[in-house]
C-alpha cells in the first residue's frame, strides 16, 4: 500500500487484505501486561485501527474519537494498536481519560501488523512504524471495510468507518 507522510511517499510492506478475506488472528499487549488476540472470528465486530504512535496528536485525537463513539455502539470492539510500549498507552489512556477502546502495543516486534499490510517499508526515517490503517472484520473473521489514509498525518474518515459499521451489523 502507498501512503504519503507530509511530502514523503510512504511503502508499506505488502498491499495489506482486502475486502472479503479471513482476517487473521494476532497477539498484542494490553496496557495491563496481558496477551489479547485480535483478528478472526469473535462475538463482536471489530475495528482494528493501526496508528504510528500514541505520543503523535493525530493518534491521540483518533483514539479520543473512537473511545467517544465506542460508547454509542453495541456489540462492536475498537482496537488501537501501535508499537508504543503497554506504558506509554496506559498513562495516555489515564490522562485522557480513554475507557472504551482497547490500545494494544506490538512492541514485540511488528509481525502482526506485517499479516494486514499495515508495516511502513520506507521511508528509512520511517520504517517499522505503522501506517495509518483501519479495518473493520465482521462476526464470521471477514475483512468487511478498509481504509488506508492518504496521508498518515491525518485522521481516517470517521463518517465512512461509522457507515460501514452500520451496513454490518
Amino acid at each position: 500500500m502507498n501512503t504519503m507522510f507530509l511530502e514523503h511517499k510512504v511503502v508499506t510492506n505488502n498491499q495489506g487484505l482486502k475486502i472479503g478475506d479471513d482476517a487473521p488472528k494476532f497477539v498484542v499487549v494490553s496496557n495491563d501486561l496481558k496477551e489479547v488476540t485480535v483478528g478472526g472470528a469473535k462475538d463482536k465486530v471489530q475495528i482494528i485501527a493501526f496508528v504510528p504512535s500514541i505520543d503523535t496528536d493525530t493518534c491521540a485525537l483518533e483514539t479520543v474519537y473512537f473511545n467517544k463513539q465506542v460508547a454509542k455502539m453495541d456489540n462492536v470492539e475498537i482496537n488501537i494498536i501501535s508499537k508504543d510500549t503497554p506504558f506509554a498507552f496506559s498513562r495516555f489512556c489515564k490522562a485522557s481519560d480513554v475507557k472504551n477502546v482497547n490500545t494494544l502495543s506490538d512492541y514485540k516486534g511488528a509481525s502482526n501488523a506485517k499479516k494486514y499490510g499495515s508495516v511502513i517499508a520506507s521511508p528509512k526515517f520511517l520504517e517499522k512504524f505503522f501506517a495509518r490503517t483501519v479495518y473493520i472484520v465482521d462476526t464470521k473473521g471477514k475483512v468487511a471495510y478498509k481504509q488506508v489514509v492518504a496521508h498518515i498525518e491525518k485522521e481516517p474518515n470517521y463518517k465512512d468507518i461509522l457507515a460501514a459499521l452500520k451496513d454490518i451489523k
